[in-house]
């Protein structure tokens, strides 16, 4: 009974983004949904799930980014759309461009840097 209980927490919890919600949802009340995340295994369930969850999400989203700068792209080169359509196309491509591009960057650095990290034995700035 007590897992099922845990369980319906953890899902609320994860979809409903907020104590509260989480609490109504889980047919609970707010004070057991904060003592259940003071629970050390809890606790590492619920991140592990989110993190499952936020997973699932950036693919969706990683599968839909073809589509949608063909679709902007088409937009911006279809003579017959308006100017300023066409110019909110082109700043949408720019704007979310450069900061995927900006983010992507910063990935691959940071991936080097834990390479370098663990090359010379997890010991960064000790002499």
């Amino acid at each position: 009974m007590k897992r099922n209980r845990d369980e319906a927490i953890l899902a609320a919890l994860v979809t409903c983004g907020s104590i509260r919600q989480a609490a109504k949802r889980a047919f609970c009340s707010e004070s057991t949904v904060r003592n259940k995340l003071k629970d050390a295994e809890f606790l590492e369930r619920y991140k592990a799930t989110k993190q499952c969850f936020l997973a699932e999400a950036c693919d969706a989203i990683s599968a839909r980014l073809t589509l949608a700068i063909d679709t902007l792209s088409d937009i911006v080169e279809d003579e017959k759309t308006p100017t300023t359509i066409k110019v909110s196309a082109a700043d949408a491509l720019l704007r979310h461009g450069l900061r995927y591009i900006e983010a992507n960057n910063i990935l691959v650095r940071l991936e080097k840097l834990e390479q370098a990290q663990q090359a010379t034995g997890g010991e960064c700035g000790q002499e």
